[in-house]
């Protein structure tokens, strides 16, 4: 059985001083992020899918990950952990207030997002045709860094589709999953969500996050005893981003 994207089911079986004017502001957010919300093309997607980067964790000017691997076509959310914070892609202009509109060279851009807003924080969706395989970019926080100075900085990196493949040992009852793809260089490295709810949407309360056989350098993942699972089993494949264990 082979799936291009990363789902299967088995059924029965950025050192700037802050300033007032800094605060939030959505004039410069640009068309494929939603401001304090999520673009209707990520919310139809399975949670773990979307990574979320935190802006100025435990107080420091940095982004966690830094570098955040992504497939093409996924998306990211950009929270503020603390203060106000910015996430914006290249070409994208150097304005602190994000006061104005953003050009249409400019990748991606989360806008001013204040921590203490109700929902501090903004998702974004890379299309596939603006961030193919082997592509992402460079992004900095506008309001604590520019593109070539400061902390506040990190690189996007689109990693090539994770394909995986599924099959059944009847002998063990066990689903055995194995993929290609995914990675960057110097860092195939993977993650296992499984949903045992029957819920391709993967809520948290009946999802787990497994590594693969042999650590999150393997490329195989067995599950013992699921063919004897009263309900449908859905399990995606991610890349692993650099800040889990």
């Amino acid at each position: 059985m082979r799936l291009r994207r990363l789902m299967f089911a088995v059924t029965g079986l950025a050192l700037f001083a802050m300033t007032d004017s800094a605060r939030a502001q959505s004039a410069c957010v640009t068309p494929n992020c939603s401001y304090g919300g999520v673009p209707d093309i990520c919310r139809v997607r399975a949670a773990p899918r979307t990574p979320t980067v935190l802006m100025g964790n435990a107080g420091t000017l940095t982004f966690l990950p830094a570098n955040p691997k992504i497939e093409p076509g996924d998306c990211i959310q950009w929270l503020t952990a603390t203060s106000t914070h910015a996430s914006s892609g290249a070409a994208c202009p150097d304005d602190l207030t994000c006061g104005s509109p953003s050009p249409p060279a400019c990748q991606w851009d989360s806008g001013n997002i204040d921590s203490l807003a109700p929902q501090p924080a903004s998702t974004c969706f890379y299309d596939p045709v603006a961030f193919p395989a082997g592509t992402g970019g460079a992004y900095y926080c506008r309001i604590h860094a520019s593109p070539t100075v400061g902390t506040m900085r990190g690189t996007l990196r689109v990693t090539t589709p994770i394909v995986l493949l599924a099959d059944k040992d009847l002998g063990t009852g066990s689903v055995k999953l194995s993929w290609t793809g995914g990675g960057v260089t110097g860092d195939f490295s993977y993650k296992v969500a499984r949903q045992a709810g029957g819920d391709p949407a993967f809520p948290a309360a009946t999802t787990t996050t497994v590594n693969p056989d042999g650590g999150v350098l393997g490329t195989t993942f067995a599950d013992a005893g699921a063919l004897a699972s009263p309900n449908a089993i859905y399990y995606i494949v991610r890349n692993k981003q650099t800040n889990e264990p």
